[in-house]
């Protein structure tokens, strides 16, 4: 089996509009490190098709997450395993998502937030693969087919999703570590 073992800081910037007369915009950046390649793994925005860390979230309401377990901010983001040097037919793939800041949620599934003055609370980011079935933190998903010979766009969305009866706005940021397992 051929692993990949890829940092992915998920730099999850949200200004989430209060109800105040202030509004706020957010993005979140997907940013990769690639270390150790077996197969060239690229962050690919499957909007527009191009390489890239940026996937903008867009404005997000506190309004949205009125129960725990609400999502909010859905947004796709693809990994993209290009067979090539180094990568010899390769076949199928699994990822493992872990995060800087733990996990929370029922069952710590989601990947907790940055937490302190200024920042979001009551809130866990959900990363779903592309079925829409919850990749849990640290757990392996199912497996995508890989093309022996093209490019494959490994499809995934990430959305906030409320942990608490009550949200609190801010900033929202979480740094998401990655390992691919390409066999």
């Amino acid at each position: 089996m051929k692993q990949s073992l890829l940092a992915l800081p998920l730099g999850l910037l949200l200004g989430m509009a209060a109800t105040s007369a202030f509004a706020t915009t957010g993005t979140i950046n997907f940013e990769g490190m690639i270390t150790d390649i077996t197969c060239p793994i690229e962050i690919i925005n499957p909007e527009t098709g191009a390489p890239g860390n940026l996937v903008r979230l867009g404005r997000v309401s506190k309004s949205l997450f009125a129960a725990v377990g609400d999502e909010g901010g859905h947004r796709d983001f693809a990994m993209r395993v290009t067979p090539g040097t180094g990568c010899t037919a390769p076949t199928k793939a699994t990822v493992k998502f872990t995060g800087v800041h733990g996990s929370t949620g029922t069952g710590n599934t989601l990947h907790a937030l940055r937490s302190g003055g200024g920042y979001a609370s009551g809130l866990g980011l959900a990363i779903k693969d592309n079925k829409g079935a919850l990749i849990g933190y640290g757990v392996e998903s199912a497996e995508y087919a890989l093309d022996e010979n093209d490019p494959t766009d490994m499809l995934f969305t990430a959305a906030y999703k409320s942990t608490l009866p009550a949200v609190g706005t801010g900033a929202a940021q979480v740094e998401v570590a990655f390992v691919v397992n390409i066999t």
